[in-house]
């Protein structure tokens, strides 16, 4: 059994690459013109992939997502004034469709 259960964690490793262009790519169709939403989507997408690694490959999936840009300690930007919260971009510019 213990070499079935390697085969399954060195596919998750294999697929990893996938995984985070599938990822990005997901983020960048929802983000519109935002980085600042780009961003929290990708890293929320990251943490993801992350939860659903084996375990016993859960610090070598780590390892690689932290080189494309994971931050385990990611904090979403803050809005300042006169900027949208969810796209940080000034809200009468904002193609997000929640301002008036």
């Amino acid at each position: 059994m213990s070499n079935q259960q390697d085969y399954r964690s060195s596919k998750f490793i294999d697929g990893l690459a996938d995984r985070m262009k599938d990822a990005e790519a997901q983020a960048l169709r929802g983000s519109g013109s935002s980085d600042v939403l780009y961003e929290s989507r990708v890293q929320a997408a990251y943490a993801s992939i992350l939860d659903r690694a084996p375990e016993s490959e859960k610090q070598r999936a780590e390892e690689i997502l932290r080189e494309r840009g994971y931050d385990p300690d990611f904090t979403p930007c803050e809005a300042g004034e006169g900027e949208c919260d969810l796209t940080g971009i000034e809200i009468d510019c904002c193609p997000c469709g929640r301002h008036p």
